[in-house]
C-alpha cells in the first residue's frame, strides 16, 4: 500500500492492493448501504481524494480539475472521491440548479475523471437543498455523481466508510450563524448520531478487509483554519481507534494535511483545496504527529518539457496578437511557422492579451478558433503553446480563457495565470502581472476587469511572490527566464512598470534571473540591466504596432528597439543561450548571444 499527498498537484492519491470485484448495491448487516467497484487486472486500485470545491471553476478550482485530470491519467484512476462542501456557498437550491453542471460537469472534463464520484455532504451543502444533492436524479444529468448520507465502498482487502459528519456538530443547530440548513431527514440529531455510529461500529466490528479508511467532510485533527472538531474526537476517534482503522480522510480546512495520532496507527488526511484556500490561516496550538501541512491549492503549477536529443531546447515567443489575423497577424504566424520548422522548436511562449480587444466571452467564443486555431496552421506551430493572460484578456471572461475546456478545441492551449516550465535546461516562470498593476483597480476608465480568483488583491499577490521567490529559490536550472505580460523595463508606449520594478524586480536580481520575457508594448526589444545580468525581451509584435510611440529620453541599456510587427526565438543549451528577432517578413533583426558556466548543482 502507498500513499501519497503531492502539495503540487492538489489531490491526496492512494494506492492499494486489492481483488477484483464489481460495481453494485448489496444488503449488509448494518444500514449502511454498501457498494462494491471493479479493480483493475493487476489488482491494483487508485484514487483521488478531493474536497471543498464547487466555485464554478473560480478559485482555481479549474486549475485544480485541470492537473487532477493529469494525475488521474497517469495513475489510472478507478474513482475519485469527494469529502464535501460540494457546491458554494449554499449547496444545491433543487435538481435542476444549474450549478451542478457548472461546478461539476463542465470542470472535471478529463478522460481519467469520467469515473464514478463517491460524494459526502458538507456543511455548506446542508445550507442548500440537501435532497437534491443526495437525489438520484442527479446521475441522470451526470451518471458519475453518487452522494448519500452515509455508505461503504467494499473492496475486500480495502473497506472505505463514509460518514455524515455534519449532523455531529452542535453548533449548526444551536448557533447557525444566520444561515438556514436542511436538516430534513435527520429528525432528532442526537438519535442520528447514535444511530449512525452504532451502525459504523457494527460495520468496522464485521469488516474483514485488510485496510479501513473513514471518510467525512469535517476533520477530527487539524491545525487548520477550523482545527479539530471536538465532537468527532469524542464520539467518532474512539471508534476509528478501537477498530483499527488506517486512515481518516477529510475536507473543511481548505488545506493539505498529513497528521500521525499519537496514540494509535490513524493517519489523519485532510484533502480541502478543491478551490478557494486559506493562505496562513493556521494554529499553532496541538501541533502534535503533525507529518505535512500545506496552507493552499498548490505551488506554482509545474509543466515537464523534454529537451531534444542533441540536448538543446528551442522556442517561439509572441505577444499582444489575437485579432482573428487582422494587422498582419497572418503574416506573422506565416513567418513563425517557418522560423517554427527551421529550429524544429519544441514549443511556443505567449506575452498575453492573447484575445482583442476584451479577451473571450466564453468557452464557447469562436474568437477562440478564429484568432488561434486558424491562425497559426502551420506544422511547426503545433506544439504545445504556454500562455499568460494580458491586461485585455483580463477584460473578458478570465475563467474562460484558464478553462481546461479550451483544450478540447484545440490541445495545444495551455493558459494559467502563474506555472512554471520545466525543460532541464532551463526553467521558465509564468507570472501573472496585470494583478499587480494599480490602474486596472483605481482608474479603470470604461473598462470592466474580471478579477474573479484574484481578490482580495494584496492577498493574491502576496501569495504569488512568496511561490515564486520559493520556486526560484530551490530551482537548479542552469538558465532562469521569467514571463509576464507587462514590462519591467522598455522604452516603448507603456514604458516601465513601477509596480514590478519594485515588487518583482528584486526578486529576479536575488535569484540570478537571466531574462525577463514579456509583450504589452507592441514592439520588439531588447535592454540590458545596468545593475544585475538580467536581459529584459520584448516581444509584443504579434499584430497591430505603435510605429514611432517611443521614450528617447530613458534609453539606458538599450541594445535594441524595434516599433513594428515580428516575433522572438530562443535556444538553449546548458552553457549557451541564443535570442533572435525577426519582422513580420521574417528578416532577422537583431541577435543576442549569452554564455555561463555549468551550474554545479548539475
Amino acid at each position: 500500500m502507498t500513499g501519497l499527498i503531492d502539495s503540487k498537484y492538489m489531490a491526496l492519491c492512494l494506492g492499494l492492493m486489492i481483488f477484483s470485484f464489481g460495481l453494485c448495491l448489496v444488503s449488509t448487516h448494518a444500514e449502511l448501504q454498501r457498494f462494491e467497484h471493479p479493480a483493475k487486472t493487476d489488482g491494483t486500485l487508485s484514487f483521488l481524494v478531493l474536497g471543498d470545491w464547487g466555485r464554478k471553476g473560480a478559485f482555481n478550482q479549474s486549475e485544480v480539475a485541470l492537473q487532477m485530470g493529469r494525475i488521474g491519467e497517469e495513475l489510472d484512476i478507478d474513482f475519485v472521491v469527494s469529502t464535501g462542501d460540494n457546491f458554494y456557498d449554499d449547496g444545491l437550491t433543487g435538481k435542476h440548479d444549474k450549478a451542478f453542471e457548472e461546478s461539476f460537469t463542465r470542470i472535471y472534463t478529463a478522460n481519467s475523471l469520467q469515473k464514478q464520484w463517491y460524494s459526502v455532504l458538507g456543511n455548506h451543502d446542508y445550507r442548500g437543498n440537501a435532497e437534491a444533492q443526495l437525489s438520484h436524479q442527479l446521475r441522470k444529468i451526470d451518471s458519475r455523481w453518487l452522494c448519500l448520507r452515509s455508505f461503504i465502498v467494499n473492496a475486500e482487502l480495502a473497506e472505505i466508510f463514509f460518514v455524515d459528519t455534519t449532523p455531529f456538530v452542535q453548533s449548526y443547530f444551536t448557533d447557525a450563524g444566520g444561515h438556514t440548513y436542511d436538516w430534513r431527514g435527520i429528525g432528532s440529531p442526537r438519535a442520528y448520531v447514535a444511530n449512525l455510529i452504532k451502525e459504523l461500529k457494527l460495520a468496522l466490528r464485521e469488516s474483514r478487509a485488510k485496510w479501513k479508511i473513514v471518510v467525512g467532510h469535517h476533520a477530527i485533527r487539524s491545525i487548520g483554519h477550523h482545527g479539530d472538531t471536538e465532537e468527532l474526537v469524542s464520539k467518532l476517534l474512539p471508534i476509528l481507534k478501537v477498530n483499527n482503522v488506517d486512515f481518516y480522510m477529510n475536507g473543511h480546512d481548505h488545506c493539505l494535511e498529513h497528521i500521525s495520532d499519537t496514540e494509535s496507527p490513524v493517519q489523519f488526511l485532510t484533502s480541502g483545496a478543491g478551490s478557494k484556500a486559506w493562505r496562513g490561516d493556521i494554529k499553532e496550538k496541538n501541533r502534535d504527529g503533525l507529518k505535512f501541512f500545506y496552507d493552499g491549492q498548490a505551488e506554482l503549477q509545474r509543466f515537464e518539457q523534454p529537451i531534444k536529443e542533441d540536448g538543446s531546447i528551442s522556442f517561439l515567443v509572441v505577444g499582444d496578437w489575437g485579432r482573428k489575423g487582422n494587422y498582419n497577424q497572418s503574416n506573422v504566424a506565416f513567418q513563425m511557422g517557418r522560423i517554427g520548422e527551421e529550429l524544429n522548436i519544441d514549443f511556443v511562449v505567449s506575452t498575453g492579451d492573447n484575445f482583442y480587444e476584451d479577451g473571450l466571452r466564453s468557452v464557447n467564443d469562436p474568437e477562440f478558433e478564429k484568432s488561434f486555431s486558424k491562425i497559426y496552421t502551420a506544422k511547426s506551430l503545433q506544439k504545445q503553446w504556454y500562455s499568460v493572460l494580458g491586461n485585455h484578456d483580463y477584460r473578458g471572461n478570465v475563467k474562460a480563457q484558464l478553462s481546461p475546456m479550451l483544450r478540447n478545441i484545440d490541445s495545444r492551449w495551455i493558459c494559467l495565470r502563474s506555472f512554471i516550465l520545466n525543460t532541464e535546461i532551463v526553467e521558465l516562470f509564468f507570472i501573472d502581472t496585470t494583478p499587480f498593476v494599480d490602474k486596472y483597480f483605481l482608474r479603470p476608465k470604461h473598462h470592466h476587469y474580471d478579477w474573479r480568483g484574484v481578490m482580495p488583491r494584496q492577498h493574491y499577490l502576496s501569495n504569488l511572490l512568496k511561490d515564486l521567490e520559493s520556486a526560484l529559490q530551490d530551482s537548479t536550472a542552469n538558465w532562469k527566464i521569467v514571463v509576464g505580460h507587462h514590462t519591467i523595463r522598455s522604452v516603448g508606449r507603456h514604458g516601465k512598470t513601477k509596480e514590478l520594478e519594485e515588487l518583482l524586480l528584486p526578486l529576479l536580481e536575488a535569484n540570478n534571473v537571466d531574462m525577463y520575457i514579456n509583450g504589452h508594448d507592441h514592439c520588439l526589444e531588447h535592454i540590458a540591466s545596468r545593475t544585475s545580468q538580467i536581459h529584459f525581451l520584448t516581444s509584443g509584435g504579434g499584430s497591430k504596432a505603435w510605429g514611432g510611440d517611443v521614450d528617447q529620453l530613458n534609453r539606458d541599456g538599450v541594445k535594441f528597439y524595434y516599433d513594428g510587427q515580428g516575433f522572438t526565438s530562443l535556444e538553449l543549451r546548458q552553457t549557451d543561450a541564443k535570442v533572435v528577432f525577426y519582422d513580420v517578413f521574417g528578416k532577422v533583426l537583431h541577435n543576442l548571444k549569452l554564455f555561463k558556466q555549468l551550474n554545479p548543482v548539475l
